[in-house]
């Protein structure tokens, strides 16, 4: 008869091994397929707002494969019972992060509906000046949670690397490495490239240099044009400027959709990691 591939906890506790049981069911193949394809978009630069709603339906995705992958008995057998509550806690910090940017896009989305509004009836240089005000605390914000993400990425990674990592947990602290740098490359995008220092700065954006052209994404085009409307430089792009508005605030409901779903996706990976704990 074939041997087993189903260990007891007490041999896995002390598993130093990486890979599988050697008869993985079929999930185990599509769930490290569908891993390797998120891994390998989430090194693209994303163009556009868009963009990262595609990439957030891929993850969730992923997350699918994810929650069929804990319901098969010998994945949960192969579970280290003492790295449970550090793939827990890691999961808890990707919900608060992923709670912390739903809230942000909201503020931005409000932002630029508050603002579209008044440049529709009045088009006043004080409704510009109170939007870069809450602009430039946003950002801030972001500037703080960004950095937070990269020391909670710093640390997952170092803890997926070691030797006595077994497959299944390491791959799950993959998938919360993916996660946030999903995140960390939305918080950068919509922060923007530029800096808000002055009008002028912002200003150069769309007005680069013959020998120095600076890329700037959607966020960046509308910071600057708002702030070449307040140093009263000539412009007849208002129109342009609230279409920009408009497509920007759909595109930003449109994420905070796909990230209110991703959320709940996340809740439910972590109630079968508990799960798994509780029996």
């Amino acid at each position: 008869m074939a041997p087993s591939p189903l260990r007891s906890k007490t041999t896995l506790k002390h598993a130093r091994s990486r890979s599988f049981p050697p008869r993985s069911h079929p999930i185990v193949s599509q769930f490290d397929e569908h891993l390797s394809r998120v891994k390998s978009s989430s090194e693209a630069t994303s163009s556009c707002l868009s963009s990262f709603t595609c990439r957030l339906g891929d993850l969730e995705n992923l997350f699918d494969y994810t929650e069929d992958l804990l319901q098969l008995q010998h994945i949960q057998q192969a579970m280290p019972l003492e790295k449970l509550d550090e793939l827990l806690e890691g999961y808890l910090k990707v919900l608060d992060v992923c709670a912390a940017i739903k809230n942000l896009l909201s503020n931005e989305k409000q932002n630029r509906q508050d603002l579209l509004s008044a440049l529709r009836r009045r088009r006043t240089m004080d409704d510009i000046s109170r939007y870069l005000t809450s602009r430039k605390k946003s950002k801030k914000m972001m500037q703080k949670l960004l950095k937070d993400l990269k020391s909670i990425m710093k640390k997952n990674n170092f803890a997926s690397k070691k030797p006595e990592t077994s497959a299944i947990v390491g791959e799950l602290q993959d998938i919360q490495l993916v996660t946030l740098g999903l995140f960390k490359a939305l918080l950068s995008y919509v922060n923007g490239t530029g800096s808000q220092s002055s009008s002028w700065s912002m200003l150069s954006k769309i007005m680069p240099s013959k020998s120095e052209e600076v890329e700037a994404n959607e966020f960046d085009n509308v910071d600057a044009a708002l702030c070449s409307l307040l140093s009263h430089i000539k412009t007849s792009k208002y129109e342009e400027l609230q279409n920009q508005l408009r497509e920007m605030e759909a595109n930003i409901e449109v994420l905070e959709e796909g990230l209110e779903c991703f959320f709940r996706r996340l809740i439910k990976t972590r109630v079968s990691l508990l799960n798994i704990l509780n029996h």
